[in-house]
């Protein structure tokens, strides 16, 4: 009975690995033919598993590696956990945990670049407001400086946006699609916005650095309390399989009647309600975060 689920699980982990790999990204076909609600989900899946590979910095096989990963550490996950426990059925807990290893692995990388981002925004509104009350003569040239000398991570999309001489609004466009950030589509606004219009800008920067620094200071007290909450919950869920865990290496009678077909359905069944009370868990910590700022491109 182990070796056939351990066979099970093998032989789904390496089928799974094979289509992710082998598999193109899937798209419409027909962009008036409404896709059905499996297309749309597995679409909305895989542009979601992108954009979390375009987090990590995943460019070169981007979410079919991630999700080639994902399989890898789900069949090394239940495979072990199988083996180590005698159960088949905590190959399912085992596959769930690998999985949420790598996707653990590739958040907190996602949040990393993401605070270094942030903190590139914020220097470099701070940089334009001394700029400006140093004498610099346009925004367009304070620009060009951060594009030499401003934070590294932002550096490059200075260069980019002060070497423009037409089209500057696509070009902050393109730099907003790119970076990804609400921080920096507010600096994109407070630009594009007071362009046209004139006036004094050393006082829009100081205001600006001062929501800049706002903003990011009340989203990383949230997600830090997001964090403790997510953390907690995990650990409450997670601690009934390292019970069993610990129980099945100790070779314990107590779990003799999981080793009975209908135990194992029943720990089947309990293993399908925890994670279910664990995703609704997270679905009430979920934050929205900050919004991006829309802007006209035209």
């Amino acid at each position: 009975m182990l070796e056939q689920g351990a066979a099970l699980c093998a032989g789904l982990g390496v089928t799974a690995a094979v289509m992710a790999v082998a598999l193109p990204a899937p798209t419409l076909q027909d962009e008036d033919a409404r896709p059905s609600w499996l297309r749309r989900h597995v679409i909305g899946w895989w542009a979601e598993e992108s954009a979390r590979a375009a987090g990590v910095g995943w460019t070169v096989h981007g979410a079919t590696g991630l999700i080639a990963a994902q399989a890898a550490a789900g069949v090394a996950g239940g495979i072990g956990a199988a083996l180590l426990t005698g159960l088949p059925v905590l190959a399912a807990a085992g596959a769930a945990g690998g999985v949420a290893l790598v996707r653990g692995a590739a958040a907190s990388r996602m949040r990393s670049r993401q605070l270094i981002r942030q903190d590139a925004v914020l220097e470099s509104v701070r940089m334009l407001r001394q700029l400006l009350e140093t004498g610099a003569t346009s925004v367009h040239a304070a620009i060009a400086v951060l594009g030499e000398r401003g934070p590294a991570p932002l550096r490059s999309e200075f260069r980019v946006i002060a070497g423009t001489s037409i089209g500057r609004r696509q070009a902050w466009s393109a730099a907003r699609q790119r970076i990804g950030e609400p921080l920096f589509d507010m600096l994109a606004a407070a630009v594009l916005i007071q362009g046209p219009g004139g006036g004094e800008l050393a006082p829009l920067f100081a205001d600006l650095e001062t929501s800049v620094s706002g903003a990011q200071e009340v989203e990383r007290e949230a997600r830090a309390l997001q964090v403790q909450a997510r953390s907690a919950a995990a650990i409450i869920v997670s601690l009934p399989v390292v019970f069993l865990v610990v129980l099945s290496t100790l070779r314990s009678p107590y779990l003799d009647a999981y080793h009975e077909p209908a135990g194992q359905a029943f720990l089947l069944a309990m293993l399908g309600v925890m994670a279910c009370s664990y995703v609704w868990m997270r679905r009430l910590l979920l934050l929205p975060g900050l919004q991006r700022v829309r802007l006209g491109d035209a």
